[in-house]
């Protein structure tokens, strides 16, 4: 713990014991001030918890100490044993309960509100509720003596916990031996004479101090659990909008959370390099937070995008491929019949030639229906096609009925092919038209909007560019802005390379298998030497096997 105020005279010298307790009162302010300082900065309760204990001891020069806080049990309101240290008996404790009631020592003082000095706590008076539990002692040969226990009453008034201290060792010998150093940690308490002869019973002036002591820790730990608590709903709210996501995209579930787990992997392995472009970038866990919050909302925008395209497993919606259908049977049934009545026709009439003509044109008419229909399921497969979809698609108007058939009921005209579906079946990669591209490329910018609006805290505040700018590549063909290498940062950059992998490797994409490992691998080592990637964060990315971040791999 903290030094004690080195002594001003030499060792030799003789102190009066109205000095050394001055000089250590004094020394005792110097720690008030410096764990209130503590506490403000500490935010992590288990640390806290130490802190406190550690400062208490110090103050008080108690060999031993523990925190109880309170807490609602099925049965009763309870005490838990949080933290304890014991300088003479190094131990580990375990957490436990004990009911909060007037029955135990520091449950008394939970519900009292009382801070008690106990001299000895095998002689307590007979008229006091509460009794010293002395199984610790009988289990470890440890004598228990001395106690100073307070409550510690939060910002509301309420206690939300008990500090105990135990054997006070700041006898005038101590004091004087001790000087510049910490007696609780100086002081070793071994054979019972020791606790006889070395332990006192806490000075008066020290329940005033620990009282203050124990509200500061009280109100501190409020603010912790209220930090934890506004950090648990962050989270919560990031995991509701993921759930948002993929309620409008269920094909690509998963996919957020596997981004952020592969970026989040890139960044701890850009940390460990020690050597190259990147040996002298360090993240600690407010970046990595940071970086996986960005991985989890950078497709947030989707949520205000037509459902139907993030569905769209063929060049045509499901629907539209049936209207299709349909209306190629619909005039083929109508070619069909208008051969047919003129057969009938021409029979009636005794031609019999013309009714084998027209007989033979409704075969054909029904071969070129199944030609185009074998024609439109091909073109409709999102897929490279090995030839020119513009010839098939040519071809297979080329199929088309009698223009006096090409007509609905009504006289309407019908096309073979309206002008969306041939735009649709030209695609060549993939399964998106121009249109739908532009309006999946605008869920960056949906995404902009979104996570700009939300009041982030300091050490999250490039969640909005890494977001904004994680489709953008160092060449300047990334979109939405075009934007080159030296207006990327390097977090969006290793948010686009584990979007890309996970892209290519994932295997619930409605419009495309996953792609075998080394195919993924060669890819996007391709992108690094165009320039499109981040050719070092590629590197890193395989070096240290950030990929298996993602799940165990399948080869597909």
């Amino acid at each position: 713990m903290r030094e004690r105020i080195p002594q001003a005279q030499s060792e030799d010298s003789e102190e009066s014991p109205t000095d050394a307790e001055l000089r250590d009162a004094f020394a005792d302010q110097l720690i008030l001030v410096e764990i209130g300082r503590d506490l403000i900065a500490e935010k992590d309760p288990d640390l806290l918890l130490g802190r406190i204990l550690d400062a208490c001891r110090a103050i008080t020069g108690a060999d031993a100490g523990s925190i109880f806080l309170c807490e609602a049990g099925e049965r009763g309101p309870l005490l838990r044993f949080k933290h304890a240290h014991t300088f003479s008996r190094p131990s580990t404790l375990e957490e436990f309960a004990i009911p909060r009631d007037e029955r135990s020592i520091a449950g008394y003082v939970s519900l009292s509100g009382e801070v008690l000095n106990i001299a000895d706590a095998y002689a307590l008076p007979a008229d006091r509720p509460y009794r010293f539990n002395a199984g610790y002692d009988a289990a470890s040969g440890y004598r228990t003596k001395s106690m100073l226990v307070a409550p510690m009453r939060g910002r509301r008034g309420d206690i939300i916990g008990v500090i105990q201290l135990i054997n006070s060792k700041e006898t005038a010998e101590a004091q004087t031996r001790c000087r510049g150093r910490d007696i609780a940690d100086s002081v070793r308490l071994e054979t019972p004479e020791d606790f006889e002869r070395k332990v006192v019973p806490f000075a008066r002036r020290y329940e005033a101090l620990i009282l203050a002591v124990a509200n500061q820790a009280a109100i501190a730990l409020e603010n912790a659990r209220m930090v934890r608590s506004i950090e648990e709903q962050f989270a919560s709210f990031v995991r509701a909008s993921i759930a948002a996501i993929e309620s409008r995209d269920p094909a690509t579930s998963g996919h957020s959370e596997r981004v952020a787990r592969l970026a989040t992997a890139l960044m701890r392995a850009v940390d460990a390099e020690r050597e190259g472009r990147y040996a002298a970038c360090s993240f600690g866990k407010e970046e990595l937070l940071e970086l996986e919050y960005a991985g989890l909302l950078h497709d947030f925008g989707k949520v205000y995008l037509d459902p139907r395209i993030f569905a769209k497993a063929k060049k045509l919606f499901d629907r539209d491929f049936d209207c299709l259908l349909w209306r190629l049977k619909y005039l083929g049934v109508r070619t069909e019949l208008s051969f047919t009545r003129r057969e009938a026709a021409a029979l009636e009439q005794g031609r019999p030639l013309e009714a084998a003509n027209a007989r033979e044109k409704a075969a054909e008419a029904v071969r070129r229906l199944i030609e185009a229909l074998d024609l439109v399921r091909a073109l409709n497969e999102p897929r490279e096609m090995n030839t020119d979809p513009s010839a098939t698609i040519e071809r297979l108007l080329a199929l088309a009925p009698l223009p006096e058939s090409a007509a609905d009921i009504d006289g309407t005209p019908l096309p073979l092919l309206t002008e969306e579906e041939r735009r649709n079946f030209a695609i060549l990669r993939g399964t998106l038209n121009d249109e739908e591209r532009r309006a999946i490329q605008d869920h960056v910018r949906y995404t902009s909007l979104f996570v700009e609006r939300i009041p982030w805290p300091p050490e999250l505040a490039g969640i909005p560019e890494f977001c904004a700018k994680h489709h953008e590549l160092l060449d300047g063909s990334g979109y939405p802005e075009g934007l080159k290498a030296d207006r990327i940062p390097l977090q969006a950059r290793m948010l686009t390379i584990a979007d890309i992998y996970d892209a290519l490797a994932a295997r619930d994409r409605p419009y495309k298998k996953a792609l075998p490992f080394d195919t993924v691998k060669r890819i996007l080592m391709e992108e690094a030497d165009c320039g499109r990637l981040d050719g070092e964060l590629v590197r890193l990315f395989y070096a240290h096997e950030c990929w298996r971040a993602a799940g165990a791999w399948r080869d597909g």
